[in-house]
């Protein structure tokens, strides 16, 4: 989730008003640049339960939430940690997140249906734009620019949506539990096929055997 993100930092605001916007933004948006920083000064495989499983997720909304306090006071550490944890289920619903290692990865993958991901993105936006409005917007002019940066937001989304369909196609896979599509468990995928061979393989010369002895 990309707008999403964007969209519940401005339902956070909405709760309390005096919390700057920035530290919420950054705070919704902290797994991916915790994963960005593990990228340099190369990037690296594997570094998504470093950054986006639920430990992580959990560690790093107490670090922003307790640094926060420290920084600008009590006020809002609970909301810049609220922000940290919401971005696990956020991204849950649009492409698939660890739950502790690297398997099983979950989510609903909304990403490899774009117009999908568009519109619970873009419904993510009104609702974050119209809880801050309702809170901050006191003006009509401000009204307005937040009407602006909500349709900012929503063609983002769209561009994201466009470019991540057309640069990596790939089959919507949905899932609970399903780890088989993953690129690095290939190898787990033929293990797996070769012991079913193998306990077929069994099978039969048993069923082989028993057929020899009866006769």
């Amino acid at each position: 989730m990309y707008a999403g993100h964007a969209a519940i930092a401005l339902a956070l605001k909405s709760r309390d008003p005096r919390v700057p916007l920035v530290p919420l933004a950054l705070a919704c948006y902290g797994p991916d640049w915790v994963e960005l920083a593990l990228m340099i000064p190369h990037p690296r495989e594997g570094m998504a339960p470093y950054s986006h499983s639920i430990p992580a997720v959990l560690l790093g909304a107490l670090l922003a939430g307790g640094l926060f306090g420290i920084v600008a006071g009590r006020r809002g550490a609970g909301l810049v940690a609220a922000g940290w944890l919401l971005h696990w289920p956020a991204d849950l619903l649009t492409g698939h997140k660890p739950l502790l290692g690297l398997v099983p990865l979950i989510g609903l993958d909304l990403y490899r249906v774009p117009l999908a991901d568009l519109a619970l993105e873009a419904l993510a936006v009104i609702i974050g734009c119209a809880l801050y409005a309702r809170a901050v917007a006191t003006t009509s002019a401000h009204r307005h620019i937040v009407i602006a940066m909500g349709t900012v937001l929503v063609f983002l989304q769209l561009g994201l949506d466009i470019v991540i369909s057309a640069s990596d196609p790939q089959p919507w896979e949905p899932s609970l539990a399903n780890v088989w599509w993953q690129p690095h468990l290939k190898g787990a995928g033929v293990l797996r096929t070769s012991l079913a061979h193998e306990t077929r393989v069994s099978t039969a010369s048993a069923s082989w055997g028993q057929t020899i002895r009866l006769e």
